[in-house]
């Protein structure tokens, strides 16, 4: 083929352009192809956005009921276009045709009278005075069922009353503390002589009858009052009404876990008081009859005078142990 027929063939005409592919219809359709287009996935997003995926899927799949109210779903709407830099009125616009779910109205705040003002200050009364009633029954209970721990009345002592003057003497003042730098005081005057008709008759027994009309009838002044004097036993070796010697006895407590322990002797004294540590072993001596509570009474063992003591497992209150020990019963 010459050149000139060369020429002359006519070229063939060039193919049409596809045509572009129709926009996504639904407002997901249009989410998922922003984010593929941008090579995102839904956990990127989901990451970068704090929104749960489960929240992006369902924007995207048109699930919006799944969402929640229509408040929610147009929030998460609104950060999901902004980050795929679509226009966000129309994706409302848009979600709007789309969606079922009415709108909820959400009312303004109610602003507060003083009357909830005072009913708030009255709440607020009761919400203490509930909290002191449950810290108070919490050391009772702590301190086995008595408050002696919270408010010890040991060591308090109560001033004697001053005696009434007695009539014909002048009224005593209590006398005051002198300081050791002072010089020293000259002793007080003495009191005022008693009258005669108010000084004690000096007898050391009362008189029988007898020994009475004896006495008047013999050669004695009238005037002068009989004194009779009873001689001391001499076979007493102690002065009548004394007590005997208080014994006391030895109790050794072992603890084999921790415990909470108090005992009490027969004169008032506690002798052991606190919370004791597993190991522990404590030999306490006191006038039985003892008062023990102990809070864990299946790790502690008891010794009395030298013996083992079973603690009793009648009468406890869960693990909360309350008994006496009596030496003489044992």
């Amino acid at each position: 083929m010459s050149d000139s027929e060369q020429e002359t063939e006519p070229k063939a005409p060039p193919s049409p352009a596809p045509p572009p592919p129709p926009p996504p219809a639904t407002l997901g359709e249009q989410l998922r192809a922003a984010r593929l287009r941008q090579d995102f996935t839904v956990e990127q997003l989901s990451t970068e956005l704090r929104i749960e995926a489960k929240q992006l899927h369902a924007l995207e799949e048109n699930r919006f009921e799944q969402i929640g109210v229509p408040v929610f779903v147009k929030g998460y709407l609104k950060q999901y276009g902004a980050r795929l830099g679509l226009n966000v009125p129309e994706l409302l616009a848009l979600y709007t045709k789309q969606t079922t779910l009415a709108d909820i109205q959400i009312q303004p705040n109610r602003t507060i009278t003083l009357r909830d003002e005072r009913q708030i200050t009255s709440w607020v009364l009761a919400a203490i005075i509930l909290l002191t009633v449950i810290v108070g029954l919490a050391a009772w209970w702590w301190n086995g069922g008595s408050f002696d721990g919270v408010l010890s009345t040991r060591g308090t002592v109560t001033p004697a009353p001053e005696a009434a003057p007695t009539s014909g003497q002048p009224p005593q003042t209590r006398a005051q503390p002198v300081p050791t730098s002072a010089p020293a005081t000259p002793e007080p005057a003495a009191p005022p002589p008693t009258p005669a008709e108010e000084r004690p008759v000096p007898l050391e027994v009362a008189v029988p009858a007898a020994v009475a009309v004896e006495a008047a009838t013999s050669d004695a002044p009238p005037n002068e009052a009989a004194t009779v004097t009873q001689a001391p036993d001499e076979t007493d070796d102690a002065p009548a009404g004394a007590a005997d010697p208080a014994v006391t006895v030895p109790m050794e407590v072992a603890f084999d876990g921790e415990s909470w322990a108090e005992i009490t002797d027969a004169r008032g004294e506690r002798l052991l008081f606190g919370l004791n540590a597993a190991g522990r072993n404590v030999t306490v001596r006191g006038e039985p009859p003892f008062t023990v509570v102990i809070g864990n009474a299946e790790a502690v063992r008891l010794t009395v005078d030298g013996a083992p003591y079973a603690i009793p497992t009648t009468g406890r209150q869960g693990n909360l142990a309350r008994f006496s020990v009596n030496i003489a019963e044992e």
